[in-house]
Formats: C-alpha cells, sequence, structure tokens
C-alpha cells in the first residue's frame, strides 16, 4: 500500500486506541506502574554500598528478590489483561476482515498498536521510576536509618534490563494477538466478544476436592506446632489453599448459585433472577478472576503484616538476640583464658569509668538434641522435637549460682523453663537415666531464651560424668565460657567503647603465656544496624510487593467490571424492553456486585485467619514472640487494606453500572 498505506495504519492503530481507551488506559497505567517498580527495585539493589552498610549484602539480596517477583508477576500479569483487550477486541478486528481487510493488514494495525503502548509504557515507566526511585532511595535509607550508604543512583544495567524484559513482554503479547487473529474465522472474529458461555455443570467432584485440598491446608496450619515444621510446610499449605480456592471459585460458587436458583422464594425476585442468571452463564470466566482476586488479596495481607510486625518488633528481637549489652563468648580448656577476660573486663570498666550489671559468668557445654517422651536423643537425633541443651558441672554451677547442691551420679539438676519435667521423675539421655532434681534458682537467661527450640537447663555430678553422656558422638565437644553484661545505663557510646577496649585485649595485645584461644566480642549497639537493614528491607520490599498486588487486584476487578457491564449491557437492554424497570436494573446490578466482589474479600480474611498461627511460627523461626503485636499489626493490615478494597470496588462499580446504564438507557 507504499507510503499512504503506511500513514493509514498508524492512524488506524490511533484511532483504535483512542476509541478502546476504556480498556486500553487502564492496561497502559498498569503497564506503566509495574515498569516503574520493576526498574526502581533493580536500581535500589544496584544503588546499595554493600561493604559501606554492614548487612548490605542481605538488603542487595532482598532487592533481587524483588526483581524476580515482580518480573514473574509482571509476565503473568500484562499478559491476563492483554488476554481480555484481544477478547474485547475481537468484534471489531472480525469487522475489519469482513469489510476487506486480510489478516496481514490487520496484523500491521495490531503491530502498530502494540509498538505505541510498548513506547509510552516504557518512556512513562522508566522516567516515573527514575523519578519516584529518588524517592524510595529515601525511604529506604530511613527504613534502613542511615542515609549514607544508599546512594541514589540511575544504573544503565537497570535501564537495560527494564527494556528487555517488557520488550520482550509486550513481543510475545503480540505473537499471541496475532495467533488469535490468524486462527481465527471473520465471524467467529465478529461474534469472539460476545461469545456465551453454557450454563456450567455443577462439578461436585471437584468442588469436594476443592474443599478438601482447602481443609488440608487450613489444617496443615492450625496443627503444626513445631516452628521449623512449619516453614518447611509453609509453602505446600500455600500450594493446597490456591488450589483448594480456584477449585472452589470455579465449582463451588456454581453449585451455590444453582442452590439459590432451586430456592424459588429467593431466585424468583427481579434483582436476583437477573443478578443469578447472568453470573451462572459466565461462571468459568468469572470464577477464575475471582479466585485471582482472592489470592491477591491474601498476598497482600500475609507479607505487609508480617513484614510490618518484624519491623516493628525490632528493639524485641535485638533484646532477645542480645540479652546483655556485650557478649564474650570463648572456647578453650585453659582456665587461665576465663581469668583473662575477668580481668580484662575488670579492669577497662574502671580504666573507662564504667559501671556494668547483670553478669553471666559461667563455663558449660551446648549441644543440640531432640526430646521424644522423657528421652533426650543425642546421637540419631529425630527430624521433629529439637531440644537445647545448656550442660554444667556441680562446681561451676555452685560457683556462679551462689547454690550448694550434692548430686550423686545419678542425679541431674534440671532448669525447665516451660515446667514438662516433674520433680522425682526420669530423664533418659540416650541409654542413661537420670533421676530429676529440682531447684528454686532462675537462670539469668531464661526469660530471654530462643523459643524455637525446647532449652533445658542441666548440671551433673562433675566432667566426668559429662564426658561420659558427650562419648559416643565420637568427637569431644569443647566447653565454652561466657562472660556477658549490661552498662548501667545503656550508653551506647560506653557499649561500643568497652567492647572496643576488650577487643585490643583479647585479640590483640594478649599475652602470649596463655595459648590459643577461640573468642568472639559482640555488642547490641553495633548489631543494631544489621538488625535495621535486615527487618527494614523486609519491610520495604513487603510495602512494595503489597503495592504491586493490590495494583493487580485494582486491574482485574476494573478489567472484570468493564468486562461485564458491556456484556450484562445488552441483556439488561432486553429486559427493560419486556418491562424491567430502571430502579430494578439498577437493583438487580448492586445485588450482582456486592455477591461478587465481597466474596474474594471475606475468603481473603479468612485464608489469613487460617494461616494465622503458622505464620506465627514462622515468626517465632526469626526471634519474633510477641503475638499481641502480630495481631495488632495484622487487624491494622487487614483494616487499611479492607478500605482500599473497598474503594477500588466503588470506583469500578461506578464504570460497570455506567456502561450498563448507558445501554438501557
Amino acid at each position: 500500500m507504499g507510503k499512504r498505506g503506511f500513514g493509514f495504519y498508524w492512524k488506524l492503530a490511533f484511532t483504535n486506541l483512542g476509541r478502546n481507551r476504556r480498556v486500553y488506559l487502564p492496561y497502559l497505567l498498569s503497564s506503566v506502574g509495574i515498569i516503574m517498580m520493576f526498574y526502581s527495585i533493580s536500581a535500589l539493589g544496584q544503588g546499595i554500598d554493600e561493604e559501606a552498610l554492614y548487612g548490605g549484602s542481605t538488603v542487595a539480596s532482598m532487592m533481587g528478590l524483588g526483581v524476580f517477583v515482580i518480573g514473574l508477576f509482571a509476565v503473568l500479569f500484562l499478559f491476563y489483561t492483554n488476554s481480555f483487550i484481544i477478547k474485547r477486541r475481537k468484534k471489531e478486528l472480525g469487522l475489519y476482515n469482513i469489510l476487506g481487510m486480510e489478516k496481514r493488514h490487520i496484523a500491521h494495525i495490531l503491530f502498530r498498536e502494540t509498538l505505541l503502548i510498548a513506547v509510552c509504557s516504557l518512556a512513562l515507566g522508566l522516567g516515573l521510576g527514575i523519578v519516584f526511585s529518588r524517592v524510595l532511595f529515601w525511604l529506604l535509607g530511613l527504613l534502613l536509618g542511615t542515609n549514607l550508604a544508599v546512594a541514589f543512583v540511575i544504573p544503565v544495567s537497570a535501564i537495560t534490563s527494564t527494556l528487555g524484559l517488557f520488550g520482550l513482554i509486550f513481543l510475545l503479547t503480540l505473537c499471541y494477538n496475532l495467533l488469535q487473529v490468524k486462527l481465527s474465522k471473520p465471524i467467529e472474529l465478529l461474534h469472539g466478544g460476545e461469545t456465551g458461555e453454557r450454563e456450567p455443570k455443577a462439578h461436585w467432584f471437584l468442588a469436594v476436592l476443592g474443599a478438601l485440598l482447602l481443609g488440608t491446608g487450613y489444617t496443615m496450619a492450625v496443627t503444626i506446632q513445631d516452628p521449623l515444621s512449619a516453614l518447611v510446610f509453609f509453602f505446600v499449605a500455600v500450594i493446597l489453599v490456591i488450589l483448594g480456592t480456584y477449585l472452589l471459585f470455579i465449582t463451588g460458587i456454581t453449585a451455590m448459585l444453582k442452590l439459590l436458583k432451586k430456592n424459588k422464594r429467593f431466585y424468583y425476585k427481579t434483582n436476583h433472577f437477573t443478578a443469578l442468571s447472568g453470573m451462572l452463564f459466565r461462571m468459568k470466566q468469572n470464577a477464575a478472576g475471582l479466585a485471582s482476586i482472592c489470592v491477591l488479596f491474601t498476598a497482600l495481607l500475609v507479607t505487609v503484616s508480617t513484614t510490618f510486625s518484624l519491623y516493628a518488633s525490632m528493639d524485641g528481637l535485638l533484646r532477645a538476640r542480645y540479652p546483655r549489652n556485650v557478649l564474650v563468648s570463648a572456647q578453650a580448656e585453659n582456665q587461665d583464658v576465663q581469668e583473662l577476660v575477668r580481668t580484662a573486663v575488670e579492669k577497662e570498666t574502671q580504666a573507662l569509668g564504667i559501671q556494668i550489671e547483670n553478669v553471666v559468668d559461667r563455663e558449660g557445654w551446648n549441644i543440640t538434641t531432640a526430646r521424644v517422651g522423657n528421652t533426650l536423643h543425642t546421637q540419631e537425633v529425630p527430624s521433629e522435637a529439637y531440644a537445647v541443651l545448656d550442660i554444667f558441672t556441680e562446681s561451676e554451677f555452685e560457683r556462679f549460682s551462689g547454690q550448694e547442691v550434692n548430686l550423686s551420679e545419678g542425679q541431674v539438676l534440671l532448669f525447665d523453663p516451660v515446667d514438662t519435667f516433674p520433680e522425682g521423675e526420669t530423664l533418659n539421655i540416650d541409654d542413661k537415666t537420670f533421676e530429676i532434681v529440682h531447684s528454686d534458682y532462675v537462670m539469668p537467661d531464661a526469660s530471654t531464651m530462643a523459643q524455637i527450640y525446647e532449652q533445658y537447663y542441666l548440671v551433673f555430678q562433675n566432667e566426668a560424668v559429662v564426658e561420659a553422656l558427650l562419648a559416643p558422638s565420637g568427637t569431644y565437644v569443647e566447653p565454652s565460657f561466657s562472660f556477658d553484661f549490661d552498662v548501667v545505663g545503656g550508653d551506647p557510646e560506653s557499649i561500643v567503647t568497652i567492647k572496643d577496649a576488650l577487643m585490643d585485649d583479647l585479640f590483640y595485645d594478649r599475652p602470649k603465656s596463655v595459648g590459643h584461644f577461640s573468642c568472639m566480642i559482640e555488642d547490641s549497639v553495633s548489631s543494631r544496624q544489621d538488625f535495621m537493614n535486615l527487618y527494614g528491607g523486609l519491610f520495604f520490599l513487603g510495602l512494595f510487593l503489597g503495592v504491586l498486588f493490590l495494583l493487580g487486584t485494582a486491574l482485574i476487578i476494573y478489567n472484570k467490571q468493564v468486562s461485564e457491564g458491556y456484556d450484562d449491557a445488552r441483556r439488561f437492554t432486553i429486559m427493560q424492553k419486556v418491562g424491567m424497570s430502571h430502579k430494578e436494573v439498577k437493583q438487580s446490578i448492586h445485588s450482582q456486585i456486592l455477591l461478587v466482589f465481597f466474596l474474594p474479600l471475606l475468603m481473603a480474611v479468612i485464608h489469613l485467619a487460617f494461616a494465622f498461627p503458622m505464620l506465627e511460627k514462622i515468626l517465632l523461626v526469626m526471634g519474633l514472640a510477641n503475638t499481641p503485636l502480630i495481631v495488632l499489626s495484622t487487624l491494622g493490615c487487614v483494616l487499611v487494606f479492607a478500605v482500599a478494597y473497598l474503594i477500588i470496588y466503588a470506583l469500578t462499580a461506578r464504570t460497570y453500572t455506567h456502561i450498563v446504564e448507558s445501554a438501557a438507557a
């Protein structure tokens, strides 16, 4: 067609996009939003100075995870939205074909339309991403508690990866659209957007299977008690719930609608009759969208509530990990090492004028076992019921506790924080049996001990008894020496100062006569930034993905409203012509919208309620044991995003109502 034909195709492409702006504008805006988010998270990952920022590699890895999730989401979501658009366009493309255009001419138009959308999306997305990422760099620095190690950059690699990924997505969607046109006959294209569905059958087997899958996922979430098992089986439960959700929405809702249809009192009312009939005949396409909304909204609630809980409880997590301001640990059999540590602490505190309190000074063994009933296994450890043992000799216990005990070789002084071993019972450690003795002494770290495992403190008569217990493992377990303390007043500068002074004494200036020993010195202040990086980075990523899931939810709802609005417009026009009033049309519209769009919200909240026990245990693995905080965070997220969902529903419902009423007027 020459130059004239070239211009004709472009003119048609612009005209088509303008005429179909109701479906293309949301597609364009969502593409711009996802491109902006993908570029921003890519730029953030490369703007982190991993050497300057303590724990920067952890934050960079989180941003890398975000890039992967957003990229995967972009592929699935833009393909879903494109399939909706091409279905709406089939009648128009079929008309072109009937009027004399060959399919290759239609391909020219589709190519130009896709190119226009791609260029606009990438230009706006990258432009806004570069501008918006400046705010994100500031926000990430705020959450991490630093303004130095997160520099604003515009990395070329982030731009090229964005152009490459989304250029490929738009190319693949174009290929899909061209294939749809090529494989369809003109008459099929002409009626493609109007192709209805037969009334679906209520597949009771699939409905029951969906209920069983959902019930199994719920049961796993509620019944699994071990935090590590919860972490392992969480993704299994997620897959079961997702599959169960799709099956129940696709088959269960059909079954429910058929039951309502059989209820003559309910069905033979004007608004219920039209609403139920409309939903029933397109339930196959409707149910998949509703299930997708439910799954996305559940993912949003889970992601934001858990990451916010961790970030909000960061101070408590830090104290649980560091029950004292300064932790000194050493492994060596040389008693001179213990005296060296004690002397160094005494010397430096006096020289610096720093007072210390809550001192924990003790030597013992730490081993991992598993408890099955009253037996602790040290060798063949079962995969569940892990338990941590802190073991001391009688003489060491008397030294650091100030209490005198008189144990026989067959007795064990047991400290059980959860009180599961009554006094007078026996304790088996592998094939050895001990009589349990209790004491009213409180271990100084019992309140801040990790809650991931069961943990017990055991005191035996002497070192020979301990060695007999540990000998079957085949390797000698060295005792470890701990000297932990708080600085009075908790001044951060004093904590770091005393820690640095001890580093000099125990690492660089220690006397050669002491011999070799391994030593570790930690303090809560220096580690705070690492906690900020971990939990601040998680919260940032959770917010980012939450916004992405909300965007996906909004667009799926909008597409459903527009698609069903056009489908229902013809139906309601016919109903009005046979006597249905404008008021009855409006009541039927609201009845259908309320039933369809509040069901995913309700199911998402139910999913979250059943997932809560498992999420609580997973957070416990990360050190968070503050259940009231987790509950409040979860309820707050549900409230905030439920309001956002209602706003999305209200705005998109207006679009649906406008389409239907315009046609019915």
